[in-house]
């Protein structure tokens, strides 16, 4: 089994966008290959990623929170790679790690939890009503 993830300097997990190093690792933890993130120069950094880990012929991609947006998401459920999702800044190791589900449940998660309801301006504190114009 090859795992996919992105890390910093230290060795921690980091998000796609801003990781300095993409690294396959075995099923044992042992880095099979270490090297610089290619999504560092792309403009669609997250999806570069994804698509790496898929030609680096990755079983499993190991996404730190918010590395999995829609795009990377269906590249890697395409592609058959199982996703798993850890917070950045944890050491470079395979345990605590949480199994991505369905994505429609992640959006409504992030949904049900969003303190700002939709349409809210957080300029003015209200949401946005089409008021008819003064006659």
């Amino acid at each position: 089994m090859i795992i996919c993830t992105t890390v910093d300097d230290n060795m921690r997990f980091e998000v796609f966008s801003r990781a300095k190093y993409l690294v396959l690792l075995n099923d044992k933890g042992e880095i099979l290959e270490k090297r610089v993130n290619p999504a560092l120069n792309q403009p669609l950094k997250r999806p570069a990623v994804a698509k790496e880990c898929v030609k680096l012929n990755a079983n499993t991609v190991i996404a730190p929170h918010g590395s999995l947006c829609y795009p990377s998401y269906r590249i890697l459920k395409r592609a058959g790679v199982k996703a798993l999702v850890v917070m950045p800044g944890e050491e470079l190791r395979l345990n605590n790690l949480k199994e991505v589900g369905v994505w429609a449940s992640l959006n409504f998660h992030e949904f049900v939890s969003n303190p700002q309801p939709l349409g809210f301006n957080r300029v003015t504190g209200h949401c946005p009503v089409h008021t008819p114009p003064p006659l």
